[in-house]
């Protein structure tokens, strides 16, 4: 059996999952997701629910109403699994390890893989199982047959906790990339998602075109956004999981994916076909 950590938000939760689910595969293995870090954590929920991912089972302390008895029963299990399981811990963020490809069966994954070198070989499987296993609701629904009927380019904002971290992208990388995007192709349709999107709404006040601000009633409007998302034809990233996952599962084959010139442009993150911009 692979056992893969589960924890963060819903693009770290994608990596997580995917490294795993190759590394079974591979190996003709079962597959355990732990997501008992998420129930500690008032944050980030467990998002993989929304999906059509397959697993064989997974470890959750969700039944236990005290945090302190949560972190408690993790312990206990960690430590039972670290006696009969390989741990296998990621070195670096962002570059990958080939030695994941060497792990033996009954192995514990813990880190991020935040790169498709991990799983390229189930991108297939992968872009079948991150698909909506529930009802979408009808704006979503209106906006996917929009950016379906048009030359359609997501444009990603992010802000939320990126503006305490200080990583929010600035106004010239966005003007650069819709440059980059108009040289490319035509007829654009551009498609703002964002946490803030009265922010968005002033970043773009002075770009000519037609600008469409992502707006809608849903139970989960921020999983919506990410099967509207990777609907368009074409993307500018934030510097975000996010809007990487929802690039990379873009069937589009001509799609123009731009991503901005950030130190993670020197790692495996951002596939060697995409654009960088600064």
């Amino acid at each position: 059996m692979i056992i893969t950590k589960i924890s963060d938000g819903f693009g770290n939760q994608l990596f997580m999952y995917a490294c795993g689910y190759a590394a079974a595969k591979r190996l003709g293995t079962k597959l355990l997701l732990d997501i008992s870090y998420l129930a500690t954590n008032d944050l980030r929920n467990y998002e993989l629910d929304n999906l059509n991912i397959k697993y064989d089972s997974f470890f959750s302390t969700d039944w236990l109403r005290y945090a302190p008895l949560k972190i408690l029963y993790r312990k206990a299990y960690h430590a039972y699994i670290k006696r009969k399981y390989s741990f296998f811990r990621e070195k670096t963020a962002y570059i990958y390890d080939p030695n994941v490809q060497e792990i033996k069966d009954n192995t514990y994954l813990f880190g991020y893989w935040q790169s498709e070198k991990y799983f390229i070989d189930s991108k297939s499987d992968l872009i079948q199982m991150f698909t909506p296993n529930k009802e979408l609701s009808d704006g979503c629904k209106r906006y996917i047959s929009m950016v379906q009927n048009c030359n359609s380019v997501a444009i990603h904002v992010r802000q939320g906790d990126y503006v305490d971290l200080g990583i929010c992208l600035g106004t010239t990388y966005y003007e650069n990339a819709i440059k980059k995007m108009e040289q490319e192709t035509c007829n654009v349709c551009y498609f703002v998602f964002s946490d803030d999107i009265e922010y968005a709404k002033e970043l773009f006040k002075n770009q000519s075109g037609r600008f469409e601000y992502v707006q809608y009633e849903a139970l989960n409007p921020t999983i919506e956004d990410f099967f509207i998302m990777k609907e368009c034809k074409h993307m500018i990233m934030a510097n975000s999981s996010f809007s990487w996952w929802a690039a990379w599962l873009n069937k589009n084959l001509n799609k123009i994916v731009i991503y901005p010139g950030t130190n993670l442009a020197a790692s495996d993150f951002y596939p060697h076909q995409w654009t960088m911009i600064v």
